[in-house]
């Protein structure tokens, strides 16, 4: 067996410590773009000899399983090992010494560098571990690390230097996946058990028409790595007839992981009964678990969340305290469900929504909203932020829902009007960001007075500059100031820049840009995706397969165009199992539910004629109808 885990994952995972901060800015999605930029930048100045994004393993081999730790070194200099002159770690050579090779590790910020003192003791365990590995495929008596730290606004560096026995490097490595064993042991005893009962596993009900012939197409699906768009009428039981088969080719090792995906609390509960359906009928052994947003899950409440030590004790010391809660939430049970998770957070005085983003990596399946897949600003990156293809299948409920989602989560707003709010907010206080707001309201504003009432526009470069300046300077406030007079409204206002800069990037043909007037008289500039079929089957893409189902899917073609789907993605329309010769159709034309037609007669001939069905009919009834309420 294998398990595979990278140095990033590693280090992040054992070394965390201390306290969640929500005043403490990370990287929002167009600074990881920047990061990369810098990358570049840094590696091909370092001429030939650098080696730039040098793939590294090590395969730790115990009787039951190889723990696989693997990652890329930002840069590895080594060719003057074992030859006569040596690189300093500054920006000379010097004749006569034996040389050592240099692991160079890059990190683009926005912080003062004049103020580090000393690197983020994570990044340099990330740079500790490359160095380690590449100490013992080369057999280098001594290594040397640097940490290369450069301001993506100013494009200033600084450097940490240290030099280490290979000796001392490599116990230190051991000691690291000594503390991380424990977890590989049980994720390796864990899988045995899953699999052999998944093996066990049979459909834990008498199939209905056309089931057994639903949950084989997901199957093969699954198998051939493809999106099936499934069409399946209330009463076809598409929640159990799409978990049992993904659930089946966990069991053959073709996934690693299943996501069911949801747009309503309700469908979540659903997809849970399933798992426990299977649990209690059929002894599944399976940990799923289900993300609950920040906000409702929060012990302060809505109303009272502030995620930093001083306002909350269960942010206070959170990450000195979460491992301890993951192994026992671990080792005591399987269905990591809402009212779990709150029980495990109390107990160990931890964030429970932290925590519930914390199990879904030791989770076979996560239920969760949509958005933890398909939105670019709240995705779960412990998945899916690497680039790389995992074998993943994604189990999209109500899919109807995720067009209209779609079009949401790619979109972007701007409003001219809270530039010149916040800029009058913190002008005596941060003036050089508010020399900056105006600057991109001069802008916006020469945009509105070409704008009647809704002006299509083919380019806003003129805009898009002083916000990418704007973002800069606040971005470098935000990480050097975790406190400060108006912090709470420029971060408020900084996600909302970030998120029009990251869609812009994003702007193709599948997009309108235009301008507008909003009902309130503020002027409003829109990035508005039209067609999300490019970024949803990008998300999707992330994944082995896809299969999305809903009762209402049709036109199926057109939800297929939209959503992402090829000529190559399967799709099946699911009989319904109600017999058609039992429908009876009755149509009244004397009442309206229009509200304009609402009335005391009009509810009076409702009522009569539900009572007409409940005197002619036995059994139990439904009753739908759009009146919200009757006096």
């Amino acid at each position: 067996m294998t398990i595979e885990i990278s140095v990033r994952g590693l280090v992040e995972f054992i070394l965390r410590s201390g306290s969640l901060d929500n005043r403490i800015q990370a990287s929002p999605a167009d600074a990881m773009q920047e990061g990369s930029r810098i990358h570049r930048m840094i590696q091909k100045s370092m001429g030939a000899d650098y080696h730039a994004e040098v793939p590294l393993k090590y395969v730790y081999s115990t009787d039951k399983y190889d723990l696989v730790i693997s990652g890329r070194a930002d840069g590895i200099l080594d060719k003057f090992f074992g030859e006569t002159d040596v690189y300093d770690g500054q920006e000379n050579f010097i004749e006569g010494k034996k040389a050592n090779p240099l692991i160079d590790e890059i990190k683009g910020t926005y912080r003062d560098l004049k103020k580090m003192q000393d690197p983020v003791p994570t990044h340099l365990a990330q740079a500790k571990c490359y160095g380690a590995i590449y100490a013992r495929e080369t057999g280098c008596p001594e290594i040397n690390i640097r940490m290369s730290y450069c301001n993506i606004e100013t494009e200033e560096m600084k450097y940490f230097d240290y030099n280490f026995s290979a000796k001392e490097i490599i116990s230190w490595f051991d000691d690291l996946i000594g503390r991380y064993k424990k977890w590989a042991d049980f994720e390796c005893e864990w899988q045995d058990i899953r699999t052999a009962s998944i093996k066990a596993v049979q459909f834990p009900f008498p199939y209905r028409d056309g089931q057994k012939d639903l949950a084989a197409g997901v199957y093969r699906t699954i198998i051939h790595g493809k999106k099936l768009f499934l069409e399946a009428p209330t009463g076809t039981g598409k929640t159990i007839t799409t978990v049992f088969p993904s659930v089946k080719a966990m069991g053959e090792g073709k996934i690693t992981k299943l996501f069911y995906l949801t747009a309503k609390t309700i469908t979540r509960t659903v997809a849970e009964e399933a798992f426990n359906t299977l649990r209690q009928f059929q002894d599944l052994k399976m940990k799923t678990v289900t993300i609950t947003a920040r906000d409702k899950i929060c012990f302060l409440g809505e109303e009272e969340r502030n995620c930093n030590p001083e306002a909350c004790p269960y942010a206070n010391g959170h990450y000195d305290r979460i491992n301890d809660a993951i192994y026992d939430m671990l080792t005591h049970e399987d269905s990591f469900d809402r009212e779990k998770i709150l029980e495990y957070a109390q107990k160990h005085k931890v964030c429970p929504f932290e925590m519930s983003l914390d199990m879904s990596l030791w989770a076979d399946a996560v239920v969760c909203d949509y958005n933890y897949v398909f939105d670019p600003f709240v995705y779960l990156r412990r998945f899916f932020a690497e680039g790389t293809k995992g074998d993943y299948v994604f189990l999209v409920d109500e899919t109807h829902n995720l067009l209209d989602r779609g079009r949401d989560m790619y979109s972007a707003v701007l409003r001219k009007e809270s530039f010149l709010e916040l800029k009058s907010s913190i002008k005596e206080f941060h003036p050089s960001i508010a020399g900056h707001l105006d600057k991109c309201n001069k802008a916006m504003l020469e945009m509105k007075r070409e704008c009647d009432d809704c002006r299509i526009l083919t380019s806003i470069d003129k805009l898009i500059n002083p916000l990418n300046r704007l973002s800069g300077i606040i971005s470098e406030y935000l990480e050097n100031h975790s406190e400060g007079p108006g912090r709470d409204e420029i971060l408020e206002f900084y996600f909302d820049l970030s998120r029009f800069l990251t869609i812009y990037d994003k702007v193709d043909d599948h997009y309108v840009m235009y301008s507008e007037f909003a009902e309130d008289g503020s002027f409003l500039v829109r990035l508005s995706c039209i067609d999300p079929s490019r970024n949803l089957a990008e998300c999707m893409d992330r994944g082995r397969a896809s299969i999305l189902f809903s009762a209402t899917l049709l036109p199926i073609q057109y939800y297929k165009k939209l959503l992402g789907g090829t000529d190559e993605d399967f799709e099946i329309y699911a009989k319904s199992i109600f017999d058609p010769n039992k429908l009876g159709l009755f149509i009244g034309t004397d009442v309206s539910s229009r509200y304009s037609m609402r009335s005391d007669e009009q509810y009076f001939r409702i009522a009569e004629y539900i009572n007409n069905v409940i005197s002619t009919r036995g059994g139990q009834l439904s009753y739908l109808f759009p009146v919200p309420s009757v006096p």
